[in-house]
């Protein structure tokens, strides 16, 4: 099949661009400036087309030409300069989607994010609702992936909780009794290829849960994290949660710090689901953090 991936170049767009070059798939992957970014895999065709700039159907058909899928992974955790989250989770994405209906595309796959739903706060929340429900309006076979947490070392915020899971004192925000739920993005990319290949998408709104076996607080995730890097049990402090939250508000003003006012919003909020759907997509259920390092 011919697939069209966005965000080919980020953490799960990268991993996606090699699951789908291994399976033997034509890849088509807009970036910014295709002259900088040569790539000799077979299969690959690099195309020059700024995301950000690409806020209507129009700028996408050329791009679409043949298009079997299109999997849309662009995501930003922060905005910062030109990198908005209204251009780059809502209207060039909507924009996508729309050429893509027009294309007779036989499915698009959005890469969204647990949270992104009714009770969403966050900008990066809403924004990425906005363009899962103008997904979810149109007439094409389409599939709306939310994962929670994704993990995978080498990835920015696996790095920042194994440092902190291999501290000898962790410290928690409040008792550590948010609740979060870890995916591995070996199963989200597994997931999605199932999803490239056909599998049907069960849920009357689209959306789909890409989540870890079980739901745990952030104090079982450190906990557990910390023995599956070989570290012993794990002891903690608890840091009361409005000195978190100043911190997070500080944080909020600082480009590239993790912590900031929505990020600590979500946190707090939780980000929990059902395994169902990405079991039966991959054919066994998520790998849980013991795991997260085989």
């Amino acid at each position: 099949m011919k697939v069209l991936l966005t965000g080919s170049t980020g953490f799960i767009g990268s991993r996606l661009l090699r699951a789908l070059n291994a399976a033997g798939h034509e890849v088509v992957c807009p970036v910014r400036r295709a002259s900088k970014r040569e790539t000799h895999a077979p299969g690959i065709h690099l195309i020059e087309l700024d995301f950000a700039k690409a806020t209507r159907a129009a700028d996408w058909q050329a791009a679409l030409a043949g298009v079997d899928v299109v999997i849309n992974a662009v995501g930003i955790l922060q905005e910062r300069g030109p990198q908005q989250f209204e251009t780059l989770h809502y209207l060039a994405p909507c924009a996508l989607f729309q050429a893509a209906k027009e294309a007779g595309v036989r499915r698009v796959i959005q890469i969204s994010a647990l949270g992104a739903d009714a009770q969403a706060e966050s900008a990066y929340h809403l924004s990425k609702k906005a363009a899962d429900d103008c997904l979810a309006g149109l007439d094409v076979d389409a599939a709306i992936v939310q994962p929670s947490l994704v993990f995978a070392p080498g990835g920015a915020s696996a790095r920042m909780f194994t440092f902190m899971a291999g501290l000898p004192v962790i410290p928690l925000p409040g008792r550590g009794d948010q609740r979060v739920q870890p995916v591995h993005r070996e199963d989200l990319a597994a997931g999605v290829m199932a999803l490239v290949e056909g599998a049907p998408v069960t849920s009357s709104d689209r959306r789909v849960p890409f989540v870890g076996p079980a739901p745990m607080t952030l104090r079982e995730f450190y906990g557990r994290l910390r023995l599956a890097l070989g570290k012993g049990r794990a002891r903690f402090l608890s840091i009361p949660a409005p000195i978190i939250a100043a911190s997070a508000s500080a944080g909020s003003h600082v480009p590239g710090i993790l912590l900031d006012k929505d990020t600590w919003g979500m946190l707090q909020r939780g980000n929990t689901g059902d395994p169902t759907a990405l079991t039966a997509l991959i054919g066994h259920p998520p790998r849980a953090v013991a795991a997260f390092f085989d």
